[in-house]
């Protein structure tokens, strides 16, 4: 929310414009699960393990930049409240302040009845992403991973196999079925990238890609400059969903003509979740090699659809986005700068490990 988030070896950051138009920047070290077992560098392994600690420091971001949001939402309460006119809330904005008011009616007050100050009404702000504690995190993994099984897995091949006249051991089924995972995925994009907040998320993504793509490319990290980068990167999460459906088609074929030949409806539709982590693990190791070799005009020509469909995922961005996705940027590099003068043969080692794959 307004911000970036990038993500090193050893650490992570986040850059966040607050609401008066400074950038607030948080540094956290990161000491990655694969790093510690070495099991978990296995090919099609690591590209699991990789994914859940996305997750997770994933919605770590997302809770520190929603406390700056919720601070800039207060700022403009009080700020009405102080000049003696109603405050010009609407939206999000207006159900972040209801939400906030209720939290301070049920709260403690002082002695004076004044009900007690949270958190991020401080001067200079810290959200703290540990506060979001294993349960939240878990259930909230819970609930994405299950909304898009549900969405992406079971939708789709319900829609073939109940309501459309195909033999389910056909290579048209599987056709089928990936044709309306891409026609959902499509509609899903271009639905939320009509609100005004979703624009602005895409547009942070864009300045996120432009930073990455000019520092690997050696060009100053300076605003105007790395606004003037593509706005597309191979190792984008989008690529990486395009490549499940692609990769998925060729594996529930493989479990057509094994496994699943002649099977109940049921067990049709239960093998697409199941098959999920085989289907991910081998979409990490074709964006893993992708990311080696990036500038292979041969290979990227195979890349192509999941470059095209970044279109859908990230907006044209301004040079006061890139500010903020480059002091990201800068933050774990100076702490992977640090760390590689402490650790050299550790660092050297974390090029090769699969945690530091995906943008």
């Amino acid at each position: 929310m307004d911000g970036v988030m990038m993500r090193g070896p050893h650490s992570w950051a986040v850059a966040v414009r607050r609401y008066d138009g400074t950038i607030a920047e948080q540094h956290h070290p990161l000491v990655s699960f694969a790093s510690r077992h070495r099991w978990a560098r296995i090919p099609l392994v690591r590209g699991i393990v990789a994914l859940v600690e996305s997750l997770i420091v994933g919605m770590k971001a997302l809770f520190v930049s929603s406390e700056y949001a919720i601070e800039g939402v207060e700022a403009k309460y009080d700020d009405d409240a102080t000049e003696g006119k109603p405050a010009d809330l609407s939206g999000e904005a207006h159900e972040l302040h209801e939400v906030e008011g209720a939290a301070r009616r049920a709260g403690t007050t002082g002695a004076a009845g004044v009900p007690t100050i949270l958190p991020h009404h401080e001067a200079e702000p810290t959200p703290d992403p540990s506060k979001l504690g294993t349960g939240a995190i878990i259930v909230s993994m819970i609930i994405a991973v299950g909304f898009s099984v549900f969405l992406f897995k079971v939708v789709p091949v319900s829609i073939v196999e109940f309501l459309l006249p195909i033999d389910n051991s056909s290579w048209w089924f599987v056709i089928t079925e990936v044709l309306i995972k891409f026609t959902i995925f499509c509609a899903y994009l271009g639905l939320v990238g009509l609100m005004p907040d979703m624009k602005r998320v895409f547009q942070y993504h864009s300045s996120e890609h432009k930073a990455i793509n000019a520092w690997e490319r050696g060009i100053e990290l300076e605003p105007e400059r790395v606004n003037a980068m593509s706005r597309i990167h191979v190792r984008c999460g989008t690529a990486f969903i395009v490549w499940l459906f692609i990769i998925g088609l060729f594996v529930f074929r493989i479990a057509q003509v094994t496994f699943l030949e002649g099977a109940p409806t049921w067990q049709v539709i239960a093998a697409r979740p199941l098959l999920l982590p085989l289907i991910a693990g081998l979409s990490f190791e074709i964006l893993r090699f992708a990311g080696q070799h990036a500038d292979n005009k041969v290979l990227r020509v195979f890349l192509a659809p999941g470059l095209w469909f970044q279109r859908l995922t990230t907006r044209e961005c301004t040079p006061e986005q890139c500010e903020v996705a480059i002091a990201s940027l800068q933050a774990v590099l100076e702490h992977e700068r640090a760390h590689a003068a402490e650790h050299p043969v550790a660092s050297a080692r974390a090029n090769e490990d699969a945690y530091r794959v995906l943008a």
